[in-house]
């Protein structure tokens, strides 16, 4: 029997296009200890500059929109190990380049001692209507055979059709996985002020077998990640 690996992975939307203290958020990320972290909404400096920071062996970013006023915002990885495999696929308005519906899903891969784990880092569909994202969720479920997570923005609640979608193919929320009967804390402020914690779920770390879900965790200091963006970072501990 193979040696199962543990691995900690962290998806944290940065919300990149408001600034961000690289320092502060290089600090935060740098206590989870993560082999892993997979980051949406940031811009291809600030990935850099994080990647500095943080000392980290690879960093990867792929386009998602250009707003125009603001830098290009996409997707981000950050690892300790080198990157293999990264590629992107376009999940909605594949020419709208500057249209910030359009979402795009990133894989990648991992060497894990003698094997070679993948990742996929996503932003499903804000602003349109449920029935997109679930298709959207297809597409990413459709394009990940064979990878170990999926992680991200899903834009859609623990109830939601979008997650009983992933759950009928197998992807469970990992702090779900964990505890069956698990509340999922809430990752997201919807706006205003962020004085309070959060009020909704919205980011998730999906596994499914033979992923053992260890830890599984969103941070309970949230005054510190709401100076920092209008979402927390889910943490996930995985033996793989």
């Amino acid at each position: 029997m193979h040696e199962r690996a543990g691995l900690t992975v962290v998806s944290w939307n940065a919300q990149g296009s408001h600034g961000l203290d690289i320092d502060a958020a290089a600090a935060a990320l740098r206590e989870f200890d993560a082999q892993l972290i997979l980051i949406q909404e940031i811009q291809h400096r600030q990935i850099g500059a994080l990647r500095v920071a943080m000392h980290a062996a690879d960093a990867r970013w792929r386009f998602k929109h250009w707003p125009v006023k603001v830098p290009a915002e996409g997707l981000g990885i950050l690892a300790t190990h080198p990157l293999a495999e990264v590629r992107v696929s376009v999940l909605a308005h594949r020419w709208g380049v500057w249209n910030w519906r359009r979402r795009v899903m990133v894989e990648c891969a991992i060497e894990l001692g003698s094997r070679r784990v993948r990742f996929v880092d996503v932003h499903l569909g804000a602003g349109v209507p449920e029935t997109e994202r679930v298709r959207q969720a297809h597409l990413v479920m459709d394009r990940a055979e064979g990878a170990a997570v999926i992680a991200g923005d899903l834009n859609a609640g623990p109830e939601s059709e979008e997650l009983r979608a992933c759950a009928a193919r197998g992807w469970i929320d990992a702090e779900r996985r964990l505890n069956s009967h698990a509340e999922s804390p809430a990752t997201n402020w919807s706006a205003g002020t962020r004085v309070a914690p959060p009020t909704q779920r919205l980011d998730y770390i999906l596994v499914r077998d033979p992923v053992e879900v260890v830890e599984a965790s969103v941070p309970a200091d949230w005054e510190r990640w709401a100076a920092l963006s209008d979402h927390l970072p889910v943490v996930t501990h995985l033996r793989i």
